[in-house]
């Protein structure tokens, strides 16, 4: 059996000095994106982005990936120290060999494409970028400084004299430099107005009002003019000896002091140390953005991000042992207990971190899992190994592989394991010993000692007493329940995390792994509630209720805090507001001022006051337009036009949030489109087969805690129509239309005169006196037909009118489809026979242009005797047709609802009786006798007339009949006509 050879008894890594509290850093490396780790500043643009300054290039971060430019994008020189942004959006870098180049619109802008540019090559380091109060951009190097026109293409040179070290507008907007001589710089030079004192090898130097703040290796001075003279004192700072200032940077009333060995923030003038940062990096810059997070820059490490300054991260640094934090408490004193790996735990009184290891390295399975603190000063530190037990200076071992270990209200031990275990008070004397008794019985040994009680196989987690003594096991199979000798009872079936027994509100929380906080109250479900972020829910991992009684819960997708009584539970996510974004939490604990969150990677201190202030908003940008993948230019003045079918539209965007670039969300509409807002994470759209017209696209960007942009961000777009969509087009059109058809019917008039003519001639000859006899006949029914023709084109090009009017465009384009065909089949038959089947099809036409007029009014029922083929019947065209027409426009169009047309086909002896009936308001309600009275001077009687050329007979042709019921009352009209016909010939 193996044995303990040693235990060690207290290993304590007392950190007497005070903790450096470092913040919770987020690191950018070559390996992340960055061309180069050795950085020389950092700086945020007007838009939102993050740009760096490198030994080989310069980089820009929009919270995910970097986009990386140097030579071989048009950039001058790779080594870039500084940048500036001028109030036009151009981004200018400081060179090393001083050659001005800048950014804008998505691109460099060198010498290389901009050949102004050579002519302003400083020949020299830039120590500065400064814009004058009329726009022109100083580039100022140690001995001149060049004055740049982009504008005019003017360049105007200055001389510094003997060289300076500084260069700044002062608040008259006067260019300013400092070296051997202190004074404006001007067209003659510095024009000195004192003289400064002599200070060996200055590194560093930045305006402060009228003075300037220099630095020397590791001094600093405050020169300020006094008397005509320039007067300096030594100001005391806290860098030791080996150590210099690299960077300086004052924000009112505080000064960044970027070191050798670190940065320090001090207090300005007193130069008080606030705060100090990474400890051993030569810390190049800093920048403090827009969301009040800290960028630093170094010469080793890349770049460091802090999200939250406030939010301090403790590590092996400060005195722990290990980084992986497994469970956290706190004590009745305030102090804090951290459980971690390998059974080591410290304890952090707010000054310093006390740590200790349990066991030797060589006992295996040694996680702290649980510290529970008892009322009569009991502390029982929770290990896989053993138990360490506490209380007033006397230390004990419980020796049993625990998950957790409880008391209940009769003083007897409960032990959470591969199932539970019960120490009553005769037992716990065999297992619950002294160092001196683990020394000499050994691990294993005093393990075997304990028999399963309860749950045999089963991970009992954590365990609870209600105010019953009713225990509560928390397992991976579900939330069971006994009291006393009764069975244990499945209360809930999901796996179980952790639990908390409210004893002032006799109310149990039950935190699930994946189903949400549940509370029960006298064994009792009273109340749930999801635990889930914006993508959804997450994994749980641990639960803490404060003194407010409102439970914090460490997930694998962040912080979340749910308050209110059961029944009105309401849960908050702090996704975003840490700067952790989804990082699993292991461990949570709060006191009154701060939340304690124990991660894989140490321990964070954040004060709510951090909590409580508001997420800030993420600003959203536009990135790109493409049409059919080729980029667009953006304008955000007017609209963008854009050609009809021109392709698939994709416009691009993203949010800029460095605290949670991860969880940033998207909502945008498309109005002129659509009014409905639509959410993805997506950082495009696309949209296909855009009808003409206005629109305006709107985004706007949420974070993880919902708090979305103050301004959404929009595009305006014009697609402009086709030609044939263009208003002229159809004017152009209807005209083109209506002078086709007067020409039509005055050269069929002219036509059919000179015919007419002709065959008067002819008759005129005895020998051919019969012949021409017919000619005439059939001459006369054709001009009696062709003065039909006007009147239904009349009405025809009366409908187009209306629809254009209208502006029904769909529907005036379609009439006049059907129209055109109907004209069609007029001239294909122009001569003074038709077949029947061509006939029904130009009835069939014209009701179809009647019910584009008049939609859900007419149904046509055309019926046809058995035996007849109409391919082989000639009958005169258009003899028909105009009683349809009469039968829509006076019968079924002013009656209610629909209204059915029947034309009936058969023969009689050597004529063909066609029947048109309506069932519509009659003759009497149409107007008295409308059709008789208004249409058969142009109707009715022509008809007449030819059918009486054509038959030469004494029959009535045309029948006009009123169709009512048994009482009398107008039911429609029926017309009947006898038509001669002939047979087709057949070849």
């Amino acid at each position: 059996m193996y044995r303990v050879i040693a235990v060690l008894w207290v290993v304590l890594f007392a950190i007497e000095p005070l903790i450096a509290q470092q913040p919770f850093f987020k690191n950018y490396q070559i390996k992340d994106g960055l061309l180069s780790n050795y950085i020389y500043s950092v700086f945020q643009d007007r838009k939102g982005y993050i740009w760096v300054s490198s030994d080989v290039g310069i980089s820009r971060f929009d919270g995910q990936n970097f986009t990386n430019y140097n030579t071989a994008h048009g950039m001058p020189d790779n080594e870039v120290f500084s940048m500036y942004e001028a109030r036009d959006g151009r981004l200018w870098f400081a060179t090393l060999r001083g050659k001005p180049c800048f950014y804008f619109r998505d691109s460099i802008f060198s010498e290389n494409n901009l050949p102004f540019l050579k002519r302003c090559d400083v020949q020299g380091m830039i120590i500065n970028i400064i814009e004058l109060e009329d726009g022109r951009i100083a580039y100022c190097s140690t001995h001149k400084v060049l004055i740049i026109d982009l504008f005019h293409k003017k360049v105007e040179e200055r001389s510094c004299g003997e060289g300076i070290i500084l260069a700044w507008k002062n608040r008259f907007g006067q260019l300013m430099g400092a070296g051997r001589d202190f004074g404006p710089i001007t067209k003659h030079g510095i024009q000195p107005e004192m003289i400064p004192p002599a200070i060996l090898q200055p590194a560093r130097a930045i305006p402060a009002g009228d003075s300037v703040l220099i630095s020397t290796s590791h001094k600093l001075y405050h020169c300020y003019p006094k008397s005509g003279q320039f007067q300096y004192r030594e100001l005391p700072t806290p860098l030791e000896k080996n150590n210099e200032f690299i960077y300086l940077r004052r924000s009112g009333a505080q000064l960044w002091c970027g070191t050798r060995n670190g940065v320090y923030l001090l207090d300005y003038p007193s130069l008080r140390v606030k705060r100090y940062f990474l400890a051993g990096r030569s810390v190049s810059s800093v920048l403090e953005d827009r969301e009040g997070g800290l960028w630093f820059s170094t010469f080793e490490d890349g770049l460091f991000y802090v999200p939250a300054p406030n939010i301090q991260h403790f590590t092996t640094q400060d005195g722990l042992i290990f980084n992986r934090i497994t469970c956290l408490s706190q004590d009745a004193e305030h102090r804090l207990w951290i459980g971690s790996e390998s059974s080591a735990y410290s304890i952090y009184d707010g000054k310093k971190i006390q740590s200790r290891q349990i066991f030797p390295e060589n006992v295996k399975n040694k996680n702290i899992r649980n510290i529970r603190h008892f009322t009569n000063g009991t502390t029982l530190v929770v290990g896989k190994a053993a138990t360490l037990y506490l209380n007033k200076g006397v230390e004990k071992y419980l020796c049993h592989r625990s998950l957790d270990v409880n008391i209940d209200q009769s003083g007897e031990y409960w032990v959470g394991g591969t199932g539970l275990f019960h120490l009553d008070l005769k037992t716990l004397p065999d297992v619950l010993v002294s160092h001196q008794q683990l020394q000499r019985f050994g691990l294993e040994n005093l393990y075997s000692r304990v028999k399963i009680n309860r749950l045999p196989g089963i991970r009992v987690e954590r365990l609870v007493f209600d105010e019953n003594n009713r225990k509560w096991l928390a397992t991976p199979n579900g939330l069971f329940s006994f009291k006393g000798n009764e069975t244990e009872k499945q209360i809930l079936p999901y796996g179980i995390k952790d639990l908390d027994f409210d004893t002032k509100n006799q109310t149990l929380w039950v935190l699930t792994e994946s189903k949400g906080l549940f509370a029960i109250r006298h064994g009792r479900l009273v109340d749930s509630i999801a635990i889930a972020n914006k993508r959804g829910g997450v994994i749980c991992w641990d639960l803490c209720r404060d003194q407010h009684n409102e439970i914090w819960i460490g997930t694998a997708g962040g912080l979340f805090r749910v308050v209110g009584k059961p029944g009105e539970l309401k849960l908050i996510d702090y996704w975003g507001v840490l700067g952790l974004g989804s990082e699993k939490i292991n461990a949570i604990e709060v006191s009154e001022d701060h939340i304690y969150i124990g991660k894989d990677d140490g321990l964070l201190q954040v004060p709510r006051a951090v909590l409580a202030s508001a997420s800030p908003p993420p600003v959203v940008l536009l990135k790109s337009l493409r049409i059919n993948n080729v980029v667009q230019p953006i304008s955000s003045k007017k609209a963008i036009p854009l050609r009809y079918s021109q392709g698939p539209l994709s416009i691009e965007y993203e949010g800029l949030s460095y605290r949670e670039s991860q969880n940033i969300r998207y909502r945008y509409r498309l109005l002129g489109l659509d009014e409905k807002w639509y959410e993805t994470a997506v950082e495009a759209v696309e949209y296909v087969n855009l009808q003409p017209g206005y629109y305006t696209f709107e985004v706007i960007a949420l974070n993880g805690s919902g708090i979305a942009s103050v301004h959404s961000t929009q595009l305006r777009l014009r697609i402009k129509p086709p030609f044939w969509r263009e208003n002229w087009f159809y004017v152009l059109l209807t005209a083109l239309i209506i002078l086709s058809i007067v020409w039509y019917v005055r050269a069929r008039e002219q036509k059919l005169r000179r015919k007419y003519e002709i065959e008067n001639l002819l008759m005129k000859s005895s020998r051919e006196n019969s012949e021409l006899q017919k000619r005439i006949s059939d001459l006369r029914m054709l001009a009696l037909r062709l003065q039909m023709n006007p009147h239904f084109i009349f009405n025809a090009l009366n409908t187009i009118k209306g629809y254009y009017g209208q502006d029904k465009v769909v529907e005036a384009n379609a009439f006049i489809g059907k129209f055109a065909r109907l004209l069609r089949l007029n001239l294909d038959y122009s001569d003074s026979l038709i077949p029947l089947d061509q006939e029904m099809d130009l009835l069939r036409i014209y009701v179809q242009l009647s019910q584009i007029r008049y939609p859900d009014k007419i149904v046509l029922d055309m019926q046809i005797a058995p035996g007849i083929n109409p391919a082989e019947l000639l009958i005169p065209s258009m003899l028909i047709q105009p009683f349809v027409e009469n039968a829509v426009i006076h019968g079924v169009v002013p009656k209610k609802g629909k209204g059915t047309i029947q034309v009936i086909f058969s023969v009689q002896e050597q004529d063909l009786v066609v029947q048109v009936k309506d069932d519509g308001v009659g003759r009497a309600a149409s107007g008295q006798h409308k059709l008789r009275d208004m249409h058969k001077p142009l109707a009715t009687q022509i008809t007449s007339d030819r059918l009486k050329l054509l038959g030469q007979t004494e029959k009535t042709p045309i029948q006009i009949l009123d169709v009512v019921d048994e009482l009398g009352r107008p039911m429609g009209t029926e017309v009947v006509l006898l038509i001669p016909f002939q047979y087709k010939k057949m070849l």
